[in-house]
Formats: structure tokens, C-alpha cells, sequence
């Protein structure tokens, strides 16, 4: 890719990228790289020189300067694996990674490869293939039986207070404990489209469940997010993608409409490196609520919704990694008594582990993760208080996936729920443990 350069100027705004280096660096980093270009013009074959030149040209943006560079030094090295990854690296900050794979995988290909290089090269193998074009369907499909104290997250007292006044609750608004069957999916798409580093992005997530005796809280949701995936590494943001997608959804209660969703959302994500992530999204939403004979009022609960996340995982070694997560919440329903704000956390952990069953070997996997959540309503409701609701909810949730082949896996999972509130009517606490067996595609 071109050839070299004839001078070496300040770093403009013609290089492929902005410098890396501060600013107050970049007039000496060019000095030395001027230096270092006629030493190459009297002495072509030196390597440290011209890796010492691609390494600084990289510093102050001048990407082709540097593939130029090395690539001419294949010339008097053919085969040297530092300098194929070198080239490698360079190829995928431009966002050629076809390119960059070629290099890479010549890197790795001999006999003596230092082990640094092929760990490097493993790394940045398993970046394009998060990131190379093509079309890719995977998904997930998990089914089971699950058991909750508290299924309704009703009162555990059979007496609340109305506006100062003791009233018994009826059976079905207590605490009613319940099982119930359940199946999830997880289904994503990515598809080409024409730019390097772009893709169309299609997920669905569904989720059903049928309770034994509550038929009332039967429950039906599926949601549709679907648009166009940016890899940003070739605008000098290595390690970026920008997702914009728009949202459509919607569910059924007990045989009737329960709601539909509709709304857009963007994520920015960043691979600050092969163990840390991080995110941030933000989403709105229109959501409308629909009444029926078991639940006349839910049509009051039809607003926008705005939600900003912070997300991040880091993989402390090989087995473990922890993920942090905090969320704000804006509801804006249509009536004031069911608007709110939402503050959250979650911070969580997952352990792979060998398995200490013989009959069923591979590798483990447990999840330990707790939320905490505070939620602050606008302006009472005036048929329970003459106070703004404010509840605050904590959860605690275990799973244990065990694999019982490439594609199936059993899981036990395991919760605990808690609430706090001025209302007695949002005051519970809920227990639950389920058994499920999951498909994965």
C-alpha cells in the first residue's frame, strides 16, 4: 500500500488517523522521524530503524507511512513474524481485516514463532472474527418448570393501609405461592452490508410462561430490535462500534393484550482490550398498556420511557470475570401517579470451572449477581396514599449451567427478591428456584 514517503512533516489531517501521542510530543516524534527516514534511504535493510519508524509513524496517525514501511522490509525479511504482525496490527486499525488476517495468519504459521507473538496473534484473530462481514444466525432456546413463594408479588399481610384506613386484601391480591412452566429464546441475525464494518443487526427475544393455579398472570412477550452495526475502528476509534436500532414489542396477560412497545435505541461499546468492556446505551420507548376484565386500570400506565446504561465487563483471568452495571430510568406516564424515576445497579460475577462429575465433563459454569433498584414516583396515588410511592427493591440470583453436550446444557437458577415501600400494597418478598434445560443454536 503506496510507498514512502519522500518527507516526514508534522502530522496532518491528511494521515489515516488522529496522533496517539499528546500533542506537546508530536513536534519531536516528527524530528525523530525525519531522522530516522534517511537512515533508512542509506541503509534500506536495517529493521530496528524502519520498526522504530512504522512504530512512531503509527503514533502520529500516519498509518500507510507505516505499512509502507514494513511492507518494504518483507523485501529483506520475508517471513519474520514479528514484522507480519506488526503489519497485521496496522491493517486492522484501517479496518482491512481480510488483510490483516492474511498477516496474521503467515505470523503463526512457522515453526519458530515466539509465543508473545502467537498469544498477540490469538487475540487479534478472535477480533475479526467479532468483527468481519458475513451473514451469522445464532440463538438459544431454554424451557423449564419454576417455583416462586410469591408469584403474584403480593403482601405477605393479609391487611394493608388505604389512606389511613385498615382494609383485608381478597386471596388472590396476597402472597400466593405457585409453579410455573416457562421457554425463552434468544435469537440473533448479522448481515452484510456494503461498507468495511458494517452489518445489520437483527435480535428477538421472546418469553413465555403458564402458571398452574394463577392463570391470571399468564404471561406472553416478544421483542423486536433490528438496525445497522458500525465498526468505528477505521475512523481512529479502535475498539469502538456504534449499534442504532429501532423497537418494536409487545405481550399478552391471561389471554388478553397487555401492551405494545415501540421506540429506538443506540449503544456505543468499547473493547478497551481482549478482557475489558464497556457500554453505554440509551433508549426510548412508547409503551401503551391495554385494560382487561382482570386488570380494568392498565391503560393508566401508558408513557414514554428514557433509560440511559452504563455496561462493562473485565475478565479478571482465564475462569473469572466480573461485570458492573448502573442504569437510569425516566417514565413518563399519562397519569402523574404512575411516573417516575428509576435509579439501579448490578454488579455480578461468573466462575468456569472443571466439572467434578466424570460422567459429565467440560466446563462449568456459576453466575452469582445482585441488583439493587430505588424507584420514586411523581404524585400519589389518592386511592392508597396522600404520599408520592418511593420502593426500593434488592435481588440476589444464582445460576449453574452444566453441559451436557456442545449444544445442551442444564441450569439451576435461584433467587431471592425483596421489597421496601410507603405502600403496603408494594411491600413483598419473593423466592424462587427452577430447573430449566437449554438448546443452543
Amino acid at each position: 500500500m503506496g510507498t514512502l514517503p519522500a518527507t516526514s512533516e508534522a502530522a496532518s489531517s491528511g494521515f489515516n488517523r488522529p496522533p496517539r501521542a499528546e500533542p506537546a510530543d508530536v513536534a519531536k516524534i516528527e524530528a525523530r522521524r525525519k531522522l530516522l527516514f534517511e537512515q533508512m534511504m542509506h541503509n534500506p535493510g536495517n529493521l530496528d530503524i524502519a520498526f522504530e519508524y512504522a512504530a512512531l509513524s503509527s503514533q502520529v496517525g500516519d498509518l500507510e507511512g507505516a505499512i509502507a514501511t514494513l511492507e518494504r522490509m518483507l523485501i529483506f525479511a520475508p517471513g519474520l513474524p514479528r514484522l507480519q504482525l506488526e503489519l497485521g496490527v496496522l491493517y486492522f486499525r484501517l479496518g482491512a481485516y481480510a488483510t490483516a488476517q492474511t498477516y496474521f495468519q503467515a505470523a503463526a504459521s512457522g515453526t519458530d514463532v515466539p509465543p508473545q507473538v502467537r498469544e498477540k496473534v490469538d487475540e487479534y484473530l478472535l477480533a475479526i472474527e467479532r468483527n468481519s462481514d458475513g451473514t451469522a444466525l445464532a440463538g438459544s432456546v431454554t424451557a423449564g418448570l419454576r417455583y416462586q413463594s410469591n408469584a403474584n408479588n403480593g403482601p405477605g399481610s393479609q391487611f394493608v393501609t388505604l389512606n389511613g384506613l385498615d382494609y383485608v386484601l381478597s386471596d388472590s391480591a396476597r402472597k400466593t405461592g405457585d409453579v410455573n412452566a416457562f421457554m425463552t429464546g434468544d435469537f440473533t441475525g448479522l448481515f452484510d452490508l456494503p461498507g468495511q464494518g458494517e452489518q445489520f443487526k437483527v435480535n428477538l427475544r421472546s418469553y413465555v410462561e403458564a402458571y398452574r393455579d394463577r392463570h391470571d398472570l399468564n404471561l406472553a412477550y416478544a421483542e423486536l430490535a433490528a438496525g445497522p452495526s458500525y465498526d468505528l475502528n477505521r475512523f481512529g476509534l479502535e475498539g469502538h462500534a456504534l449499534d442504532l436500532y429501532g423497537i418494536a414489542g409487545g405481550g399478552i396477560l391471561s389471554g388478553d393484550p397487555l401492551n405494545s412497545v415501540f421506540g429506538a435505541g443506540a449503544l456505543l461499546g468499547v473493547r478497551a482490550s481482549a478482557d475489558v468492556f464497556f457500554g453505554l446505551r440509551g433508549e426510548y420507548r412508547h409503551e401503551t398498556y391495554y385494560n382487561s376484565a382482570d386488570h380494568p386500570r392498565l391503560d393508566e400506565k401508558s408513557g414514554d420511557r428514557f433509560q440511559a446504561q452504563f455496561l462493562s465487563t473485565y475478565r479478571l483471568s482465564s475462569a473469572l470475570s466480573i461485570g458492573l452495571s448502573a442504569i437510569v430510568d425516566r417514565f413518563d406516564a399519562e397519569v402523574a401517579s404512575n411516573a417516575y424515576w428509576q435509579y439501579g445497579g448490578v454488579i455480578g460475577t461468573s466462575i468456569d470451572f472443571e466439572s467434578p462429575l466424570s460422567a459429565l465433563p467440560g466446563t462449568w459454569n456459576f453466575g452469582l449477581s445482585t441488583q439493587v433498584t430505588a424507584r420514586n414516583y411523581d404524585e400519589p396515588d389518592p386511592m392508597i396514599s396522600n404520599e408520592a410511592q418511593s420502593t426500593t427493591r434488592w435481588s440476589v440470583n444464582l445460576t449453574q449451567t452444566i453441559p451436557l453436550d456442545r449444544d445442551w446444557a442444564a441450569l439451576i437458577q435461584a433467587s431471592y427478591q425483596t421489597s421496601w415501600s410507603n405502600y403496603d400494597t408494594s411491600e413483598f418478598d419473593n423466592a424462587t428456584i427452577s430447573l430449566g434445560l437449554r438448546k443452543v443454536f
